[in-house]
């Protein structure tokens, strides 16, 4: 299992599948897999989103990766962020936290022109005060009605939040 502290900055790292911990990222992915048959990936996420709706981000593709909308935030999420992006564009969270937002479009970049699942988790830093987590593990995958082009994205993350992760952190870290 992990150990859980409080770094000054957030990091994340990309990794396998098998380094993967969280029972959420693992539903996900299982039930990608038997929905994408012989083809590259699904052709829709609504299938995904059935298996863990409450720790979902749903994301459209717009114009070939000229910006992506948060179609559906799940309410585990929404928690975990203290924030509901739904109906936002990433080019709006970029304007607004462009650290957190280029990291996000990175990922999603790797995912729509690779069309391959990625792996991911990362620790949250006292830079982001307002998230209620800690650490997360987290599956970015790709859907498509054609083959040769993403047009969802679908994240399913499972958070570990403050409370969660250390019984005794000091109050003025608890969200």
């Amino acid at each position: 299992m992990v150990n859980f502290w409080i770094p000054d900055n957030s990091s994340g790292e990309i990794v396998a599948f098998a380094q993967l911990e969280a029972a959420v990222p693992h539903q996900a992915v299982a039930r990608w897999k038997s929905l994408t048959g012989a083809r590259r990936f699904p052709h829709a996420p609504d299938g995904v989103l059935a298996a863990v709706p409450h720790n979902a981000i749903v994301v459209r593709v717009i114009e070939d990766g000229a910006d992506y909308e948060y179609r559906s935030v799940g309410d585990a999420l929404v928690e975990g962020f203290g924030e509901d992006f739904s109906g936002r564009l990433l080019s709006d969270i970029i304007a607004t936290t462009p650290r957190f937002g280029i990291g996000l479009r990175m990922l999603y970049e790797m995912v729509r022109n690779s069309g391959e699942p990625l792996y991911y988790r990362g620790w949250v830093g006292a830079d982001m005060p307002g998230a209620r987590f800690v650490y997360y593990e987290s599956a970015v995958l790709p859907f498509g009605r054609d083959e040769a082009a993403v047009d969802h994205i679908l994240v399913a993350s499972q958070l570990i939040l403050r409370d969660q992760a250390y019984p005794a952190m000091p109050q003025s870290l608890r969200v």
